[in-house]
């Protein structure tokens, strides 16, 4: 299994569409792909038409687990219409999340915990990053084999990837 982060911390550079565009084309090369909305605004589980506050989990209820192997990540997990392709959805309450973790010791490495345990269901996971560094940031960074960071050919594009 491969773990790609696509992480900027500017906004609106393409994160999400990036995400989406490369979960397509690994599907339909038959391979099968893991999404991870790590961002708040819950834009790649929006545009896989789930309705973030009407999920029954999502991504925030990860960092709540007492116990993180296979059996207590995968109800976390959903299926898209799309064939080979599935999400851990993202919600609001990941805002808080720095806030409530606070600095407790090894809230860096869940998500890899996570992603590890599920080594065998998958062959690509795609991270779509939240455009500010905080635990889900780190989160993505640490668990990720490869980083992937658009960019706009624009000033203020630039300004966000050289941060």
């Amino acid at each position: 299994m491969i773990v790609w982060s696509i992480a900027n911390q500017k906004g609106g550079v393409g994160k999400t569409t990036t995400t989406v565009t490369l979960a397509g084309l690994l599907s339909e090369r038959n391979k099968r792909v893991l999404l991870v909305d790590t961002d708040p605004h819950a834009s790649l589980s929006t545009y896989l038409n789930f309705d973030a506050d009407a999920l029954p989990a999502s991504l925030f209820d990860l960092f709540q687990l007492t116990t993180i192997n296979r059996e207590s990540v995968r109800p976390l997990i959903l299926p898209t219409a799309f064939n080979n392709i599935d999400i851990i959805p993202a919600h609001m309450s990941l805002a808080t999340l720095d806030r409530v973790m606070g600095n407790r010791s090894g809230m860096g490495l869940i998500l890899k915990k996570a992603l590890h345990s599920l080594a065998n269901d998958y062959d690509y996971v795609l991270i779509d990053c939240p455009p500010i560094l905080g635990v889900m940031m780190v989160n993505a960074l640490a668990a990720s084999d490869r980083i992937l960071i658009p960019v706009q050919t624009e000033f203020l594009a630039m300004k966000g990837w050289s941060a």
